[in-house]
Parts: C-alpha cells; structure tokens; sequence
C-alpha cells in the first residue's frame, strides 16, 4: 500500500486559459508519490513530426522536501492532467504520461526553497528503451509498425495513408520497439513515393502514422479565418475573421545548394543488386517531382509557386540538366521469393523498374519542406484541447503583408512569398502561470498567388 506526501492542491481559476488539474509524481522504487499542480511555475511541452514522443521541460518550487524524500535518479513517472478553462463544460481534458529523464537543474531560492527543473520524456519511450525486438514480421510496412508499437507500449496507433508495399518481411535488426518502428518508417511510401510520419500529437493518447500525401489533400484547416501578422490591421473593420501572429522567425531558410549537394536537386543514383549483379541507374530531377504534385493539385489550386525555381542556369544551361552527384547504393531483391510459394519483400526490395524513386523522392520532398521553415507565435488555446490533433501535419494558412513602403496598407496587399498554406511540423506550447503560448514550427512546398486576398 503506497504513502503520500502531503498533497497540494490548489483552487481552480476560470479566469486563467488553462488549469493544471494535476501533476502527480510517483516512483516504483518508493511507495511515495506527490501532487505539485499547486507549486509548478512553469511547464513547456514539445512536440514533433519526425518524434513519436513529447517531450516536457517543468519547473516546480521545492519547500517540502520533494526531491528529498522522492530521490530523483531518472525513471519516475510525472502524470500531468491539464484543461483549457473553455473545455470545462465538455469535460475534455489532456493527460500525458512523461518519464523523469533527468533533473535538469536545482537552484536555490533562499535557505527552505529550490527551484527544481525537470526534463521529461513521454512514457512509452521508457517502456520502449528496455525493451528488445528481434522478430520476423511480414506484411505492409505501416502494419508491422502498429504491430511493434501496440504489443512492445501502452500506444495505440491510427494510420492515415496508403503504403506502396504490401509484401514485406523483414526481421527486426536488434531494435527497441520505437527505434524499430522508425526504421520501418524510412522504408513506407505512398505510391508517389511521398514519406510518411510517425508522431505523438498532444490532444490524443494515440500515435499516428500518416503520410504527407493525405496531409497536402486535407481541407486548410483555417481557410476562412488564416493567420496573420499585421499589426496595421488590428483595429481594422473585419479583422476579427483573422488569427492575430504575435511574433514569427523566417530564418534559415532557402538554401539551395545544400540540396543541391545532398543530392535532393539533380542527381544519378546506381542501385547495385548483390543477388543479380545487375545495376539500376536513375536520373532524379526535382523539377520532375513538383510537375507530378502539381499535375495532381496536391500542392493546392492557390499555390502557384513552388520551392524549386526551375529557372536557374548555370554556364547558360538549366541545373536540372545538370547531374550534381552520382550516387550509389548497395540493394538486394529475391531473398525470400520462392519460398512457401509466397512472394515477399525484404527491406530494401523493389520488383519494378524505377521503384527505388519512391525512396529519393520521400527524402527529397522532406528537404523542401524543411526549406523554407517559419515559425510563428500564437495564442495556445486552439490546440490544447484533449478530443483531437489540432497541430502535428495540420495544413493552415499564414499570410503576411508586403513590404513596399509605396503601398496602402489598409488595401491588405500581402507577401507572396512568405504567405501560403503551410504544414504543422512542430509545435511547443509554454504554460506560464495563467496563459499558454504556442509556437507553432511551419514548413511548406509552396507559395499562394495573387487571387488570394488579404
């Protein structure tokens, strides 16, 4: 039967933008655990597209011996439980298991007080450290994953997207069930060869496994009401049909020759078959891969400017006629055909000719995702609500205004190259007393064109 420290609770503030209904931690190695809502100053939660984990930085002021009497060595749980004070009606709330990683840092306020910062990871990745899969799996790459995932955690996965292959067998190669899913990962396409996304959301308990070819199909999630950043605006007939941007970075962004040199441009790829001796060449042009997206409107009808200038030429010539790097890389094909009369795959396997695209263009459109990265700073209150994803791979409109000093500003003219329909990559929401803010970190493939209007 498990002790308590003294419990400390605390009133519940509607004024605020949230409540923090509990912060409970507990050890397996004591039998004491401890509610700290009341004394937390601060918590800051990070999520991201690439990470199927959150992650949690919380700080809390220490005047009874919590540290002390929990003996903090990594490995205990903190279960927070939080709301945003609109929800209080509806009853949804989010809760989110975390591990203590480490205590960050420990100051002294004065001689009976400390301040205590915690660094959190989401639970399952605890469970999924001490664990082990070296297991043959077979099947479509996105199954093998929910497989892995559901029977080595306590997660749940939703798949959204249709994988290219659908007779795979792999064995695990000495893996943790969340480093095994994220190399499958890697190998699941859509038949565009467009990459998919394992990530953690924050307003469900659920993983999910998405690809962005259902991202850039879905609906603009703000098409009526975008984000804008135009303080101009503010006290302007109308603004209210617009989320207000409170700050936003553009920064490192549009570097083309790093592309270039990774091979994400133009390039030659050799696939060299060790069963058959038999090579494989492929010319990979960016140029090609947006005229597909946008032969298919998977880049939307507004977005007329893509993030690869077609144009530019080096000694007269187009750089797409050019082959920046010829690359090689060892594959394999036919390990398991033939065999119990079954046709599989192994991990690195394609059957038809020109396949191995899939995989140049899965990290190739991730690169000019990341190309033009903005973040912007926002109210938290719309994505802190437990009954759904409002963030991760959400598509939203952002527009900004345009900088030529010679314009009206009241006629809301706007920057066509900042503005546009942009992706939710990530995403840390910073709880500070009675607020929340979010930052919101946005990647896009393309630019809007003049119809759309401010």
């Amino acid at each position: 039967m498990s002790r308590s420290l003294p419990n400390i609770s605390k009133t519940v503030d509607t004024s605020t933008e949230y409540i923090l209904l509990s912060a409970l931690i507990s050890s397996d190695r004591t039998e004491y655990s401890t509610e700290i809502s009341a004394v937390v100053s601060e918590f800051v939660i990070h999520e991201h597209i690439e990470k199927p984990y959150l992650t949690m930085t919380l700080s809390f002021l220490d005047q009874l011996n919590i540290v002390q009497t929990i003996d903090f060595q990594g490995g205990e749980k903190l279960t927070i439980r939080l709301q945003q004070t609109e929800e209080i009606d509806r009853g949804t709330e989010i809760q989110k298991e975390f591990v203590v990683d480490k205590v960050a840092s420990v100051v002294k306020v004065d001689e009976r007080s400390e301040m205590v910062v915690l660094h959190c990871t989401e639970y399952h990745m605890f469970e999924s450290i001490v664990q082990n899969v070296n297991k043959c799996y077979n099947g479509p790459p996105s199954q093998i994953i929910k497989n892995i995932v559901t029977n080595y955690t306590n997660k749940k996965i939703v798949i959204d997207g249709i994988d290219s292959v659908n007779d795979m067998k792999v064995i695990i190669p000495n893996l943790n069930p969340i480093a095994a899913a994220m190399w499958l990962k890697e190998r699941t396409t859509t038949g565009l060869g467009l990459p998919f996304f394992l990530f953690s959301p924050l307003g469900v308990n659920n993983l999910v496994l998405r690809s962005l070819e259902e991202m850039l199909k879905q609906t603009v999630e703000n098409i009526t009401t975008p984000y804008i950043y135009a303080s101009s605006l503010a006290n302007s007939e109308g603004i209210s049909k617009y989320y207000a941007i409170e700050d936003y970075r553009y920064e490192s962004s549009d570097n083309l020759t790093k592309l270039i040199q990774n091979g994400l441009v133009n390039s030659t790829y050799s696939f060299y078959d060790i069963h058959r001796g038999i090579p494989e060449t492929l010319n990979f042009k960016a140029e090609n891969m947006f005229d597909t997206l946008t032969s298919l409107n998977l880049l939307g009808g507004e977005n007329k400017r893509y993030n690869y200038a077609s144009d530019y030429k080096v000694r007269d010539k187009k750089i797409s006629s050019y082959s920046s790097h010829d690359i090689t890389k060892i594959t394999s094909t036919g390990a398991y055909r033939g065999r119990e009369n079954a046709e599989f795959r192994s991990y690195g396997d394609e059957t038809l000719g020109g396949d191995h695209n899939k995989l140049i263009t899965s990290k190739a459109i991730k690169g000019f995702m990341s190309k033009t990265p903005l973040m912007i700073t926002v109210k938290g209150r719309e994505f802190i609500t437990g009954n759904n994803n409002y963030t991760l791979g959400k598509a939203i409109r952002i527009i900004f205004l345009d900088t030529d000093p010679t314009a009206d500003k009241t006629a809301g003219r706007k920057d066509l190259k900042k503005s546009g329909d942009y992706i939710i990559v990530g995403a840390r929401h910073s709880f500070d007393g009675d607020s929340v803010k979010t930052e919101l970190l946005c990647g896009k493939i393309a630019s809007l064109g003049e119809e759309i209007q401010v």
